[in-house]
């Protein structure tokens, strides 16, 4: 006596018995229903870093700063006098905000009349950044802030006459901002 003699008395066991190679069908049914279940349930929310903006405030505000403490240090070198610098960037700042990803995916499953699963997916994805609130005004989280890379540097020295000084002011500039000779002018002021 096999497992499921006690099915034979129905009559829809007998009509599926006849069905030719029920039991691929059986299993591409049963594997459409476990993806069906998985992908409902893979939906949620998490949090996520990936969403990021950029800021040419942010830059000029950085390019000041980084010109003004140049100027400072290039100052001191011995026989450079009153030192002007201009930093150009490639770029502008870039601001990676703390977000939230809302995924939900849904899918439909069809069953032809030859035996056939065809099964659809639509995911839906939304990301929206986290915003807090101080002081009456709200903001976004910022998790990290790109500086743009220096496209090149001009200073302007009143000692630039002297070789040695201006190979000096070379030297540092190259050094305080890691950035090659070909990318720096150095330049005679009154």
């Amino acid at each position: 006596m096999g497992k499921f003699e006690f099915l034979n008395k129905y009559k829809w066991f007998q009509k599926l018995k006849k069905i030719k190679h029920i039991e691929i069908i059986l299993v591409v049914v049963l594997v459409c229903l476990i993806l069906l279940i998985w992908f409902v349930n893979w939906g949620g929310k998490e949090s996520t870093t990936d969403t990021s903006v950029t800021s040419t405030s942010s830059t000029s505000a950085y390019a000041e700063e980084l010109e003004s403490r140049l100027e400072t240090a290039l100052a001191k070198i011995s026989g450079a006098g009153e030192v002007k610098v201009m930093i150009t960037f490639d770029g502008v700042t870039e601001l990676v905000l703390a977000t939230t990803k809302d995924e939900k995916t849904s899918s439909t499953s069809n069953t032809t009349s030859s035996g056939a699963t065809n099964t659809t997916s639509t995911t839906t994805v939304s990301v929206e950044p986290i915003l807090i609130t101080e002081n009456g005004s709200t903001n976004p989280i910022v998790l990290m802030e790109i500086l743009p890379e220096i496209k090149g540097v001009i200073v302007i020295a009143a000692g630039a006459d002297n070789v040695r000084v201006k190979l000096d002011l070379l030297k540092a500039v190259q050094a305080l901002l890691e950035v090659s000779s070909s990318q720096v002018e150095i330049f005679t002021g009154n």
